[in-house]
C-alpha cells in the first residue's frame, strides 16, 4: 500500500470542484452577457461541465479508497459517511446538468432556466460536500498523520492545565470537568475497517 494513498483524493477534487462551479457561473453569465460574449462564454461553460463531470470519476474512486483505508473511530466513521452521501448527491446533480446540457446543445447562448436550476443546485451541494470533507480533516483528524510525541504532548498538557483553571473557578454546585492525573494513555485507533462491525 502506497502510504499516500488517502491524499490523491485531495489532489483530484479540486480539478471538479473548480471546473464545475466555474460552468455554473458561465452559463449563467452566458444567458445574460450581450452579443457576441454569450454563446463564447456558454461554449467554455459545456467544456468546463464535461471536463468536471468527466473527472468526478476519479475523484470518487479515490474519494472510496481514502473511505475505506484511513484509520478511523466511530465519529470519524459517521463523518466519512455524511460526506460520501454528499458527494454522490453533488454527482448526480451535475451528471443530469451534463444530460441537460447536451439536449439543450443547440441554444447558442446560456442555459435553459431547468439547467441552471440543476446547476445552483449542484454548487450549493459542492459548497456543502467540501465542508463536510474539511470536517473529516479538521475536526476528526481523518488521512493525517499524528503530530510528534513531544508536541502532542505539550498539547495535552495545556488542555489538562486548561480544565483544572476551570475546575478551580467554576462555581459551587456546577458540573464540573473531569481531572486526570498523570498523562492520559493514547487511545488505541483500528486502522482502517477492520476493526468495526458497522456495514457499508
Amino acid at each position: 500500500m502506497i502510504e499516500i494513498v488517502p491524499n490523491w483524493h485531495p489532489i483530484w477534487v479540486h480539478f471538479p470542484i473548480a471546473l464545475l462551479s466555474l460552468a455554473t457561473v458561465l452559463f449563467l453569465a452566458g444567458r445574460f452577457a450581450p452579443e457576441p460574449f454569450g454563446p463564447s462564454l456558454t461554449s467554455a461553460a459545456r467544456w468546463n461541465l464535461v471536463i468536471g463531470v468527466v473527472l468526478l470519476v476519479p475523484t470518487l474512486l479515490t474519494g472510496y479508497w481514502a473511505y475505506s483505508s484511513v484509520a478511523h473511530d466511530g465519529a470519524g466513521h459517521e463523518a466519512m459517511q455524511r460526506h460520501k452521501l454528499a458527494a454522490w448527491v453533488t454527482a448526480g446533480w451535475f451528471v443530469i446538468g451534463a444530460l441537460i446540457a447536451w439536449l439543450d446543445r443547440q441554444r447558442s447562448a446560456g442555459g435553459s432556466a431547468l439547467l441552471l436550476l440543476v446547476l445552483i443546485g449542484g454548487a450549493v451541494s459542492v459548497a456543502a460536500t467540501g465542508y463536510l470533507g474539511a470536517e473529516n480533516v479538521y475536526r476528526h483528524g481523518l488521512g493525517v498523520q499524528r503530530l510528534p510525541e513531544g508536541v502532542m504532548m505539550s498539547r495535552i498538557e495545556e488542555k489538562l492545565d486548561e480544565r483544572e483553571a476551570q475546575s478551580a473557578t467554576s462555581e459551587s454546585g456546577a458540573d464540573k470537568p473531569e481531572t486526570t492525573t498523570g498523562k492520559p494513555e493514547a487511545e488505541a485507533v483500528p486502522e482502517g475497517h477492520s476493526g468495526h462491525d458497522h456495514e457499508h
